[in-house]
């Protein structure tokens, strides 16, 4: 799996921490952002906290960003206002405001560099006008102080773009490894090689099995946080939704690295930045994005940005690339909250739309009010919503395509795929490609090295193991046939 360049020059977050034999008043699924900024909040309010964490903290989503932190997000509030209420998108911006802010005050005390810069999102047609217009209105309407521009100064053509200024970068690996260091100093226990495959509700608190390399643990709190993209347990059906998208960065060594954040409108999407890593600077492309385990090769959507940024960074040298996987929500808002029911005490934060450090921070921030008692005042507007009928279609197609993926494992007509030169240790086997969460046929990914499910996007490694999304288990091995 292709790692991305925050990692290339540090080491990877090894936890060290034992599963918890006491109920805990706390345990987060899941060492992304969200996931260690609540850790860091209740730990430092005296709450027991353990975070359990499948591989290594920022290892999926916020180790593979490209570290943006700001409230202008492409044409995200122009989509709020036209999916629902104004009173939703004015809550959305408070929250990412709240963000931010919370970032910055931490920044010294964590040890986190942050680095103010413009952001755009650009029109690099006049038939992309429309949107970027849309944005501009939408974000001055909800109180963002954006300019407009009809001749911006980007280093791409741009016949228009809406800009803000005094947005925040940021590494992300520098992120995952302060918060990490702040949470354990504050007195969290943070267990890797922990993957969570059962979350039961009893009446003296919440159960979770827990699955280890070397055996299995159960884990018992009072409150659960499941900050894992796709929550394992999903009782009220939210996987209808959210959508499972790959998006594809690029780093590049260059002579002129832009210093906007600049974020395109309309197709294909482009998304570009500079970035210092290990000292130098470099630039950041990304795009290409798709819904995952669907469309054209992967590979062919990376060499789609390399096209593109040597048509414009001419002396451009590779440095690395990679994806990140997000979950986009029918309605453009997180999908963040209790899973009520027989599970109030279980919270889901996910549906970051591809904005997770800022919407991810402020789930934080709204679980850790709810544990404390100390409600943040846009926390009902923005995730205390009903879902709407317009998420009955995206249901019924999620479950058309299980119902297919699995009558077509069931007729064999998934092929198993043999993993030559890919086995395990000691064993001669091969594996069935179909995702072991609801059934449905993987589809090999060549740029990832993993194996896809187009249903619900959850990801398997050469060996089967899980490395994303809803399934908890490994895919299933068969004897090889003589």
């Amino acid at each position: 799996m292709a790692e991305s360049i925050w990692w290339k020059h540090r080491d990877v977050p090894v936890p060290t921490g034992e599963p918890p034999h006491e109920q805990v008043d706390v345990a987060v699924v899941g060492a992304g952002v969200t996931g260690l900024t609540a850790a860091l909040l209740l730990a430092r309010a005296g709450r027991s906290v353990v975070v359990m964490e499948a591989r290594h903290p920022g290892a999926v989503t916020t180790g593979r960003t490209t570290g943006k932190v700001s409230a202008l997000q492409g044409t995200m509030l122009s989509r709020i206002l036209r999916a629902g209420r104004r009173e939703s998108a004015a809550a959305y911006v408070a929250s990412t405001l709240r963000a931010q802010q919370w970032l910055a005050d931490e920044a010294t005390g964590l040890g986190l560099d942050l680095e103010q810069r413009p952001a755009a999102t650009y029109a690099p047609t006049s038939r992309a006008t429309a949107a970027v217009r849309r944005e501009h209105e939408a974000a001055r309407d909800l109180g963002l102080p954006v300019r407009w521009s009809d001749a911006p100064d980007l280093p791409v053509p741009a016949v228009a773009a809406t800009l803000l200024d005094d947005q925040l970068q940021l590494d992300p690996g520098q992120l995952v490894e302060r918060l990490l260091a702040a949470a354990l100093e504050a007195g969290a226990t943070v267990v890797g090689d922990a993957r969570v495959q059962r979350v039961r509700q009893r009446r003296d608190g919440v159960h979770l099995h827990v699955a280890r390399t070397d055996g299995e643990a159960d884990v018992h709190a009072r409150h659960v946080l499941l900050a894992t993209g796709a929550p394992v347990v999903d009782r009220r059906m939210h996987f209808a939704r959210l959508t499972a998208q790959r998006s594809y960065i690029v780093a590049f060594d260059t002579a002129e690295v832009p210093e906007t954040m600049t974020l395109s409108a309309g197709g294909p999407s482009r998304s570009f930045r500079g970035a210092e890593v290990d000292g130098r600077r470099v630039l950041l492309v990304g795009g290409a994005g798709h819904e995952t385990g669907r469309g054209r090769a992967e590979n062919k959507r990376v060499d789609e940005l390399r096209r593109w940024t040597a048509e414009h960074w001419p002396d451009a040298v590779e440095l690395g690339a990679w994806s990140a996987q997000d979950y986009t929500t029918t309605d453009h808002l997180p999908l963040v909250g209790s899973l009520g029911g027989p599970s109030p005490d279980v919270h889901l934060a996910t549906g970051f739309n591809k904005w997770g450090l800022t919407s991810g921070v402020a789930a934080a921030l709204a679980f850790a009010g709810e544990v404390l008692g100390v409600r943040e005042p846009w926390v009902d507007d923005l995730y205390g919503r009903r879902a709407r009928l317009r998420d009955v279609p995206a249901l019924a197609g999620i479950q058309v395509g299980v119902a297919l993926g699995g009558a077509a494992a069931a007729a064999g007509l998934a092929a198993p795929v043999e993993t030559s030169g890919r086995r395990a240790v000691g064993e001669d086997c091969r594996l069935l490609p179909v995702c072991t969460h609801l059934g449905g046929p993987l589809r090999w990914n060549p740029h990832e090295g993993s194996y896809d499910c187009p249903l619900h996007g959850s990801r398997f490694d050469r060996d089967g193991r899980v490395l994303e999304g809803p399934a908890t288990r490994p895919l299933r091995r068969l004897p090889t046939r003589d």
